[in-house]
């Protein structure tokens, strides 16, 4: 899944990662210091969430001392600890693990989340708003149901009865837009329908990367209020005709997924 995307994406992120800048625009004092990639996932999603797009960070976790292990990280960024659809890294000086990350282009579900947080809709797109209007009013119902699971069970299932499989793959498939307003999407669009509905409705949901069966593929995360952390794919049930995924600890996920599990915080 994804194949011809994934394949231009790396390319854009080898070449976007050869750039360096220099040690003085970053200053190491002043940058929170990251201990792992758990952490920076975090990270990243809480300032995605205040509309944040440059994070300034110094990575303690491990030494990445040159180009080969830089881009490596660079690539897990992209596909694993934060997915977005152009993620790269500026590398500020080779050993001090000092990063600029940018994301310079970003779901339509997180700009729609975003403004239904803050209850400023001005920054949308007409075709955001559209999908504004669309999401509150699955949100509404949502929230009629009084637990985390029950909410995110009417989510799962409306994105399900929304959406049909994609017949072409385009930019507006991989998108929340794809999903309710066209009724066609890939993995990462239903991936981003059910990020933005899910942060709409109050629950603490993310995005995860990685494969499928050996195809690149994505899908979401939900730490409930106790802590525990279990993933979603709706993309898997809506094909299969199934809730196998809704709410999958680690053990029904590893059967035909794989990730970077450990950047999941208290995965089941």
């Amino acid at each position: 899944m994804l194949k011809r995307f994934i394949v231009a994406f790396v390319v854009c992120l080898l070449v976007l990662s050869s750039q360096i800048v220099s040690a003085a625009d970053v200053n190491r004092d002043s940058v929170p210091g990251i201990n792992s990639k758990a952490q920076l996932a975090t990270y990243i999603e809480n300032g995605r969430r205040r509309g944040q797009t440059e994070f300034h960070f110094v990575f303690l976790g491990e030494n990445i001392s040159n180009k080969a292990e830089f881009d490596d990280f660079n690539f897990e960024i992209a596909q694993y600890i934060a997915p977005a659809p152009n993620v790269h890294l500026n590398l500020v000086r080779y050993g001090t693990g000092q990063f600029i990350c940018k994301i310079t282009k970003d779901f339509p579900g997180n700009h729609v989340a975003n403004a239904y947080r803050s209850d400023d809709t001005n920054n949308l797109t007409a075709e955001e708003a559209n999908l504004y209007n669309i999401a509150v009013g699955i949100v509404n119902e949502a929230n009629k149901r009084t637990s985390e699971v029950e909410k995110a069970r009417y989510i799962h299932g409306e994105i399900c009865k929304r959406v049909k499989k994609y017949q072409n793959e385009n930019e507006r498939d991989k998108t929340a837009v794809g999903a309710l307003i066209d009724g066609y999407a890939q993995c990462q669009g239903y991936s981003d329908a059910f990020y933005m509905l899910g942060v709409m409705s109050g629950l603490n949901v993310k995005r995860i990367g990685g494969q499928f069966d050996g195809g690149w593929h994505f899908g979401n995360t939900i730490t409930l209020s106790d802590g525990r952390t279990y993933c979603v794919d709706v993309t898997m049930d809506d094909g299969y005709n199934t809730d196998e995924w809704f709410l999958a600890n680690y053990e029904v996920m590893k059967r035909h997924h794989t990730s970077k599990w450990e950047v999941i915080t208290n995965l089941q």
